[in-house]
């Protein structure tokens, strides 16, 4: 027996101290409820779980309110129109489900330009004639949109012809709600006969090669749209700088960098490049002190067209006439930046100069001296490389190697840390735009190693010249 509780006694201290056998039937109450309070317990997970986070709903909470006026009924409209998923087909039968006395100029200018965002534009033939049957006055707006749907449909000539007949009406000035002069063409007019027809928008049918109409499924047979030729593209563009209307500071507010680029585009290809550098000096004094990361991006792509347009060879002269162009635009605006595209079109004209390494090099220094690092990226050390392997600088070239490998490193490591740290959730269900999504990663590698490979080369036959 004293052997029997040695060995017990053994086993307990054994599997630990303090480890005693317990009786459940000799518990207390105190004893069963008694909990740990250093023991870490298992979080609750609740079932549903809890909105950890604020999820936007992709419908309407509720339907929309019963209207009691115009007003009512255009907010109602604004607010179906705006969630996701949205039908153009949803909001006409709305639209029309009420009375003509609920129907109004903006109401009908809404739905016409969603249906010429999608492309309906059948349905926004259906609703200039709706809005005419109705006797629903229009405004410039909705001038505007008419010009769009025959712009974009094909028929240009119409448009113009239309817009000239009502700048020669007599009554012209009272139908318009726009301050401009009679004698010259309201600018939102005149900026939408820039656009063209859509590619691939429209479909017209054709006969098939037996001389039938195509009407099955696996025989349809389509016409492309007809492209216009570039005698006619420049008689368009003479006949609209003819009406040019007076850029007023008032327009420039109203403009959009787009617009402003579409326009200076347009001169540039009929020689008027000084016209156009005035008019986009004297929108970029217009603009606002602070801009929007958009409106910067859309700038630069304005600023990047004169740029890219600017005639004369590769050389020296070009490279020194794109920095005074853009100096000077940068100067008209203290908020615009230069970005890496900026630089990498710049370097661009020195690759038929004598030192096109060094210059280049000395070029990306002062860049980082005035607006910091932000403007290199891995294209423009890319360019860089390449001029001084044409210059047989080796040393320029392993130092942008050797730059590219350490932002490569830093990049990795902060997509490792961004990944432990778990980034949380974005602001916005939107989706990337598609510059992030398609960065063309696959071929800047491959860029990189055929310069790595050109570098080791030029190594190897350096050594062997050397030796000689």
């Amino acid at each position: 027996m004293n052997r029997l509780r040695r060995a017990v006694s053994n086993t307990v201290r054994a599997h630990g101290r303090g480890v005693r056998p317990v009786d459940p039937d000799a518990l207390a109450d105190v004893d069963a409820s008694w909990s740990d309070p250093a023991r870490v317990y298992a979080l609750d997970r609740s079932d549903p779980p809890q909105n950890l986070a604020t999820f936007v709903s992709s419908r309407p909470a509720d339907s929309p309110d019963i209207p009691t006026s115009p007003v009512s009924f255009y907010r109602n409209l604004l607010r179906l129109t705006s969630h996701a998923p949205f039908s153009i087909h949803t909001a006409v039968n709305y639209h029309f489900t009420y009375p003509k006395s609920y129907h109004s100029t903006r109401s009908f200018n809404l739905l016409i330009s969603l249906a010429l965002r999608h492309t309906a534009f059948g349905t926004a033939a259906r609703l200039f004639n709706a809005m005419r049957s109705e006797l629903v006055p229009p405004d410039l707006e909705t001038w505007k949109l008419s010009v769009r749907w025959l712009v974009r449909t094909g028929r240009w000539e119409e448009a113009w012809n239309r817009v000239c007949s009502i700048m020669h009406h007599k009554d012209y000035k009272a139908q318009s709600t726009a301050p401009h002069h009679t004698s010259s063409m309201p600018l939102p007019l005149w900026l939408e006969f820039f656009h063209s027809q859509k590619r691939g928008a429209l479909r017209r049918w054709c006969n098939d090669p037996t001389g039938h109409l195509a009407h099955r499924s696996n025989a349809r047979v389509f016409r492309s749209s007809p492209t216009t030729s570039t005698t006619l593209q420049q008689s368009r563009y003479r006949a609209l700088m003819s009406v040019l209307p007076p850029l007023s500071s008032f327009d420039h507010s109203q403009l959009s960098p787009r617009s402003v680029r579409i326009i200076c585009l347009a001169m540039i290809q009929l020689g008027r490049r000084d016209l156009a550098s005035s008019i986009t000096s004297s929108f970029l004094h217009t603009l606002p002190s602070t801009l929007a990361r958009c409106h910067q991006r859309a700038i630069l792509d304005l600023i990047h067209m004169h740029i890219g347009t600017l005639p004369g060879k590769p050389g020296l002269s070009r490279h020194f006439a794109q920095r005074r162009l853009l100096f000077g635009f940068l100067d008209a605006h203290r908020g615009i930046r230069p970005s890496p595209t900026t630089l990498f079109l710049l370097l661009g004209s020195l690759r038929r100069c004598r030192r096109c390494g060094t210059l280049a090099m000395q070029c990306l220094r002062m860049f980082r001296k005035r607006w910091g690092p932000r403007v290199q990226s891995s294209m423009v050390r890319r360019r860089i490389t390449s001029l001084a392997l044409k210059e047989g600088r080796h040393d320029i070239a392993r130092i942008n190697i050797r730059a590219e490998r350490n932002a490569r490193a830093l990049e990795a490591a902060w997509s490792s840390q961004r990944e432990v740290l778990r980034v949380p959730l974005p602001r916005t269900l939107a989706r990337k735009p598609w510059r992030s999504i398609f960065s063309r990663r696959g071929t800047e590698n491959r860029r990189w190693h055929l310069l790595i490979k050109k570098l080791a080369r030029s190594k190897k036959a350096l050594g062997k010249f050397q030796q000689r």
